[in-house]
Protein backbone atom coordinates (compact mmCIF):
# COMPACT_ATOMS: atom_id res chain seq x y z
CA UNK A 1 0.00 0.00 0.00
CA UNK A 2 1.44 3.23 -0.86
CA UNK A 3 -0.82 5.80 0.39
CA UNK A 4 0.70 7.74 3.62
CA UNK A 5 -1.36 7.71 6.81
CA UNK A 6 -2.56 11.05 6.95
CA UNK A 7 -3.29 11.47 10.51
CA UNK A 8 0.93 11.28 10.40
CA UNK A 9 0.77 14.73 8.86
CA UNK A 10 -1.58 16.21 11.18
CA UNK A 11 0.09 14.76 14.90
CA UNK A 12 0.52 17.41 17.25
CA UNK A 13 3.30 19.04 18.47
CA UNK A 14 4.41 19.59 22.24
CA UNK A 15 7.16 21.10 24.75
CA UNK A 16 9.92 18.52 25.14
CA UNK A 17 12.70 21.28 26.09
CA UNK A 18 12.96 25.17 25.32
CA UNK A 19 12.31 25.74 21.79
CA UNK A 20 12.11 22.32 20.52
CA UNK A 21 8.73 20.52 19.69
CA UNK A 22 7.73 16.85 18.99
CA UNK A 23 5.18 15.35 17.51
CA UNK A 24 4.64 12.79 20.08
CA UNK A 25 3.47 14.11 23.82
CA UNK A 26 0.11 16.08 23.17
CA UNK A 27 -1.82 12.67 21.65
CA UNK A 28 -3.02 12.39 25.49
CA UNK A 29 -5.14 15.54 24.95
CA UNK A 30 -7.23 14.34 22.38
CA UNK A 31 -10.59 13.12 23.29
CA UNK A 32 -13.17 10.62 22.02
CA UNK A 33 -15.16 11.80 19.29
CA UNK A 34 -12.60 14.59 18.33
CA UNK A 35 -12.17 14.76 14.27
CA UNK A 36 -11.06 16.81 11.57
CA UNK A 37 -11.74 17.43 7.86
CA UNK A 38 -7.99 17.58 6.08
CA UNK A 39 -8.08 18.42 2.27
CA UNK A 40 -4.88 17.05 -0.04
CA UNK A 41 -4.64 16.74 -3.75
CA UNK A 42 -8.47 17.07 -4.31
CA UNK A 43 -9.44 14.42 -1.49
CA UNK A 44 -10.87 15.12 2.15
CA UNK A 45 -10.04 13.05 4.69
CA UNK A 46 -11.83 12.59 8.17
CA UNK A 47 -9.69 11.64 10.76
CA UNK A 48 -11.74 10.69 13.94
CA UNK A 49 -10.63 10.08 17.39
CA UNK A 50 -12.62 6.69 17.90
CA UNK A 51 -11.20 5.57 20.85
CA UNK A 52 -8.78 6.52 23.81
CA UNK A 53 -7.99 4.92 26.85
CA UNK A 54 -4.62 5.42 29.28
CA UNK A 55 -2.22 3.64 26.44
CA UNK A 56 -3.28 3.97 23.09
CA UNK A 57 -5.56 5.79 20.83
CA UNK A 58 -7.57 4.35 18.43
CA UNK A 59 -8.42 6.80 14.91
CA UNK A 60 -10.12 6.05 11.97
CA UNK A 61 -9.66 7.93 8.99
CA UNK A 62 -12.21 7.85 6.30
CA UNK A 63 -11.42 9.63 2.52
CA UNK A 64 -13.77 10.69 -0.50
CA UNK A 65 -12.86 12.77 -3.52
CA UNK A 66 -13.45 16.55 -3.20
CA UNK A 67 -15.76 16.15 -5.94
CA UNK A 68 -17.79 12.92 -5.01
CA UNK A 69 -18.67 14.40 -1.39
CA UNK A 70 -22.83 14.39 -1.58
CA UNK A 71 -24.43 17.58 -1.72
CA UNK A 72 -27.40 16.16 0.15
CA UNK A 73 -24.90 15.51 3.66
CA UNK A 74 -24.65 19.04 4.94
CA UNK A 75 -22.27 17.64 7.61
CA UNK A 76 -19.52 15.37 8.27
CA UNK A 77 -21.47 13.87 10.96
CA UNK A 78 -24.14 13.15 8.97
CA UNK A 79 -22.01 11.94 6.10
CA UNK A 80 -20.30 9.53 8.46
CA UNK A 81 -23.61 8.91 10.03
CA UNK A 82 -25.20 7.42 6.60
CA UNK A 83 -21.93 5.52 6.45
CA UNK A 84 -19.94 7.67 4.55
CA UNK A 85 -21.04 7.39 0.78
CA UNK A 86 -18.67 7.48 -1.94
CA UNK A 87 -15.56 6.84 0.18
CA UNK A 88 -12.62 5.73 -1.67
CA UNK A 89 -10.68 4.69 1.35
CA UNK A 90 -11.44 3.40 5.05
CA UNK A 91 -8.94 2.63 7.82
CA UNK A 92 -8.66 2.29 11.32
CA UNK A 93 -5.20 1.54 13.29
CA UNK A 94 -4.01 1.98 17.21
CA UNK A 95 -1.21 4.05 18.25
CA UNK A 96 0.44 3.31 21.41
CA UNK A 97 1.09 6.15 23.50
CA UNK A 98 3.64 4.97 25.30
CA UNK A 99 6.50 4.24 22.48
CA UNK A 100 4.32 5.83 19.23
CA UNK A 101 4.45 2.87 17.61
CA UNK A 102 1.64 1.85 15.39
CA UNK A 103 -0.24 -1.48 14.99
CA UNK A 104 -3.85 -2.99 14.22
CA UNK A 105 -3.78 -1.75 11.32
CA UNK A 106 -7.43 -2.41 9.56
CA UNK A 107 -9.11 -1.53 5.74
CA UNK A 108 -12.52 -1.70 6.02
CA UNK A 109 -12.86 -1.62 2.37
CA UNK A 110 -10.77 -4.94 1.85
CA UNK A 111 -12.04 -6.60 5.17
CA UNK A 112 -8.88 -7.63 6.28
CA UNK A 113 -5.81 -6.52 8.59
CA UNK A 114 -2.99 -5.28 7.16
CA UNK A 115 0.52 -5.90 7.66
CA UNK A 116 2.20 -2.38 8.20
CA UNK A 117 5.56 -3.20 5.88
CA UNK A 118 2.75 -3.26 3.47
CA UNK A 119 2.18 0.71 3.84
CA UNK A 120 5.09 3.60 4.10
CA UNK A 121 4.86 3.63 8.16
CA UNK A 122 6.84 6.87 9.12
CA UNK A 123 4.84 7.10 11.92
CA UNK A 124 8.11 6.58 14.51
CA UNK A 125 9.98 9.00 13.32
CA UNK A 126 7.62 11.73 12.29
CA UNK A 127 6.72 11.78 16.23
CA UNK A 128 10.07 12.26 17.26
CA UNK A 129 11.37 14.81 14.92
CA UNK A 130 12.44 17.59 16.56
CA UNK A 131 10.50 20.81 15.18
CA UNK A 132 11.80 24.64 16.38
CA UNK A 133 10.36 28.22 15.78
CA UNK A 134 9.93 28.77 12.21
CA UNK A 135 11.88 32.76 11.82
CA UNK A 136 9.89 35.29 11.56
CA UNK A 137 11.59 36.20 8.26
CA UNK A 138 10.48 32.94 6.61
CA UNK A 139 6.48 32.75 7.62
CA UNK A 140 4.19 34.07 5.12
CA UNK A 141 2.65 37.37 5.35
CA UNK A 142 -0.14 39.47 3.62
CA UNK A 143 -1.21 42.76 2.80
CA UNK A 144 1.18 45.51 1.21
CA UNK A 145 5.21 46.51 1.37
CA UNK A 146 3.57 50.19 2.64
CA UNK A 147 3.79 49.08 6.73
CA UNK A 148 0.14 47.36 6.27
CA UNK A 149 1.85 43.49 6.26
CA UNK A 150 0.47 41.10 8.52
CA UNK A 151 1.89 37.56 9.83
CA UNK A 152 -0.62 35.01 8.03
CA UNK A 153 -2.76 32.45 9.77
CA UNK A 154 -4.74 29.79 8.58
CA UNK A 155 -8.40 29.64 8.71
CA UNK A 156 -10.19 27.97 11.73
CA UNK A 157 -13.25 26.02 10.81
CA UNK A 158 -15.62 24.41 13.54
CA UNK A 159 -18.55 22.37 12.44
CA UNK A 160 -18.91 24.36 9.24
CA UNK A 161 -18.69 27.98 10.62
CA UNK A 162 -15.39 30.21 10.79
CA UNK A 163 -13.82 31.05 13.97
CA UNK A 164 -12.55 34.63 13.49
CA UNK A 165 -9.25 35.79 15.14
CA UNK A 166 -7.11 32.35 15.80
CA UNK A 167 -3.36 33.16 15.86
CA UNK A 168 -0.94 30.42 14.75
CA UNK A 169 2.34 29.78 15.95
CA UNK A 170 4.56 28.38 13.12
CA UNK A 171 7.36 25.78 13.42
CA UNK A 172 9.96 23.76 11.27
CA UNK A 173 11.59 20.35 10.96
CA UNK A 174 13.72 18.53 8.60
CA UNK A 175 13.19 14.78 8.05
CA UNK A 176 16.62 12.68 8.05
CA UNK A 177 17.92 11.72 4.92
CA UNK A 178 16.66 7.56 5.23
CA UNK A 179 16.15 7.07 1.60
CA UNK A 180 12.15 7.27 2.33
CA UNK A 181 9.86 9.80 0.30
CA UNK A 182 10.32 12.52 3.13
CA UNK A 183 14.24 12.19 2.75
CA UNK A 184 15.67 15.54 3.25
CA UNK A 185 12.20 17.23 3.35
CA UNK A 186 11.43 21.13 5.19
CA UNK A 187 8.15 20.28 7.06
CA UNK A 188 6.43 23.46 8.63
CA UNK A 189 3.38 23.21 10.60
CA UNK A 190 0.97 25.75 12.22
CA UNK A 191 -0.53 24.88 15.12
CA UNK A 192 -3.71 27.10 16.58
CA UNK A 193 -3.45 28.98 19.55
CA UNK A 194 -5.08 26.99 22.91
CA UNK A 195 -8.77 27.07 22.89
CA UNK A 196 -11.95 25.23 24.13
CA UNK A 197 -14.04 24.97 20.52
CA UNK A 198 -11.60 23.46 18.64
CA UNK A 199 -9.21 20.24 19.04
CA UNK A 200 -6.35 22.98 19.81
CA UNK A 201 -3.85 20.01 19.61
CA UNK A 202 -3.59 19.82 15.72
CA UNK A 203 -1.43 21.69 13.13
CA UNK A 204 -4.16 23.20 10.86
CA UNK A 205 -1.51 24.10 8.29
CA UNK A 206 1.19 21.78 7.07
CA UNK A 207 3.68 22.31 3.71
CA UNK A 208 6.27 19.64 3.06
CA UNK A 209 9.06 21.04 1.01
CA UNK A 210 11.45 18.80 -0.92
CA UNK A 211 13.48 18.14 -3.98
CA UNK A 212 10.43 17.33 -6.21
CA UNK A 213 8.35 20.09 -5.09
CA UNK A 214 6.13 21.20 -2.31
CA UNK A 215 2.93 19.27 -0.99
CA UNK A 216 0.60 21.00 1.27
CA UNK A 217 -2.45 19.43 4.08
CA UNK A 218 -4.65 22.03 5.56
CA UNK A 219 -7.60 21.38 8.12
CA UNK A 220 -11.21 22.46 6.12
CA UNK A 221 -13.07 21.78 9.31
CA UNK A 222 -13.34 20.35 12.75
CA UNK A 223 -15.81 19.42 15.33
CA UNK A 224 -16.15 16.44 17.72
CA UNK A 225 -18.99 13.81 17.64
CA UNK A 226 -20.47 12.33 21.20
Amino acid sequence: MKRLLLFLFILVPAFCCANTLYLRENLMRTEKGDYLVALRNKNYTVILIQDKDEHSLRIQEVTIPQQKFPKEQKTWRAWLSAGAPNHTAWVAYTVDLETGNLRDYYSFMHKSWMNLSETDNIFSQLINLPFHPLPHHKRRFVGQSDGTRRLWHPRMVVEGNVVPGVTFEAWEGRWPSDQSQLSGSVVQIYLPQKGKRYPDYFPYWMQVKGTVGKAQLRIVDSGSIK
